[in-house]
């Protein structure tokens, strides 16, 4: 299995970032479509989510690069969402912090879930 952490992210170009909501707390998802600096292309899939956090700037005519990505183990909002939900008896511990920040436009992304996956997409697959 692929760790997050380990991915070619300098570089890598976000094309596209989906939130699925369409069956609320059952399926909370967020899909990124990014194009590693090699030309190959991923949808990176993330799943039980728990939050969500964008902070984009637009208006740069530049593709959305990303320079950096890693798993945060002390992020503030990641503690709050542990303490907020041990009352109610679910334990996230295996709960992750996803960051990405971006070169061209100063962005960063946070996602809160609990599995990412990864699939590698053919050129067939972005039709």
């Amino acid at each position: 299995m692929t760790s997050f952490d380990s991915l070619s992210w300098h570089d890598a170009v976000l094309q596209e970032l989906l939130i699925n909501r369409r069956d609320p707390g059952a399926r909370d998802e967020v899909r990124l479509q990014v194009v590693w600096p090699d030309g190959g292309r991923a949808a990176l899939l993330f799943r039980e989510c728990y939050g969500f956090a964008a902070e984009m700037n637009f208006g740069v005519i530049a593709n959305e690069q990303i320079a950096v990505a890693s798993t945060i183990q002390d992020d503030p909002y990641l503690v709050s969402l542990r303490d907020r939900w041990i009352p109610l008896g679910v334990s996230l511990d295996m709960l992750r912090c996803y960051r990405l920040e971006t070169s061209s436009t100063g962005s960063v992304i946070r996602i809160y879930a609990m599995e990412f996956a990864i699939t590698h997409l053919s050129q067939i697959d972005l039709k």
